[in-house]
């Protein structure tokens, strides 16, 4: 019994280090993210267009182009207009989608054995072609007049544009009730580890070029969409779209688009 409660335990240590920080101030918070992708055209503020393998850096807004002569080009979101990408590179290292899944069954007593599978991420989809575009952009200080450049995921088409970000944060997790608090339970294992998983956030792009954060994206687009809401959501029902999922979040708002009068 010793032998197996040991052997347990070294794996769960092994599965709880390979989720990334283990001190409590970094839970909830933005980890460094980056997405690299095999190819893209990146359109300049200038008119100029360039093309490579690109990464994206997204806490900074910076996007490193590789050059056909192998010199990495740095540009930040003040300089681009937009730009679309391909061939995205998929790292593990960055991001663990289904962590909950991973852990069930681990052990009895996991406050996870028994727990439904979380719905997943979609998978990177290598022959997708996403657009990013920039904004002028509060960073979500509704207190501030300050905005600067940053980039945005177009998801919908226009005039009012479904916009994206996507953020890697990490979060804390117990490793069971029964072994509250810091330090290791009998096990071996941190009585708290850390994980990391990509979270939305959804904007809406306006034809005046400012952006409206849908912090509840069902509750601020029906609001932005006042006259329209009632069969907004009737459409939304009728078709069993849900607000939250990105993909049908943009259905929902080329809808609305369709009911706009036409200029």
């Amino acid at each position: 019994m010793k032998t197996l409660r040991y052997s347990l335990g070294i794996v769960l240590v092994a599965v709880g280090l390979s989720l990334g920080a283990t001190t409590p101030a970094a839970a909830q918070q933005r980890a460094n993210f980056t997405q690299e992708f095999g190819g893209s055209t990146v359109l300049l503020t200038t008119g100029d267009t360039l093309r490579g393998p690109l990464a994206l850096h997204r806490n900074e807004d910076v996007i490193r182009l590789t050059m056909p002569d192998n010199t990495v080009n740095t540009l930040s979101a003040v300089a681009v207009q937009s730009f679309a990408v391909k061939g995205q590179q998929a790292d593990r290292r960055n991001y663990y989608d289904d962590f909950y899944d991973a852990r069930s069954g681990y052990y009895y007593g996991s406050p996870y054995y028994n727990m439904p599978p979380r719905p997943r991420r979609e998978r990177v989809d290598t022959s997708l072609v996403r657009v990013f575009r920039t904004y002028r952009w509060n960073h979500d200080n509704d207190y501030s007049d300050f905005k600067s450049p940053a980039f945005f995921e177009q998801l919908s088409g226009g005039p009012n544009i479904l916009l994206r970000r996507e953020a890697l944060v990490e979060r804390a997790v117990n490793n069971g009730p029964m072994y509250g608090g810091y330090g290791y339970n009998p096990y071996g294992v941190p009585r708290t580890s850390y994980y990391r998983e990509i979270k939305d956030a959804f904007y809406l792009g306006l034809p005046s070029g400012n952006v409206l954060p849908l912090r509840n994206p069902k509750k601020d687009l029906l609001a932005a969409f006042r006259q329209q809401a009632k069969q907004i959501e009737q459409y939304a029902k009728d078709n069993k779209l849900d607000f939250s999922d990105p993909r049908e979040l943009a259905f929902i708002v080329n809808y609305a688009n369709s009911l706009q009068p036409k200029p």
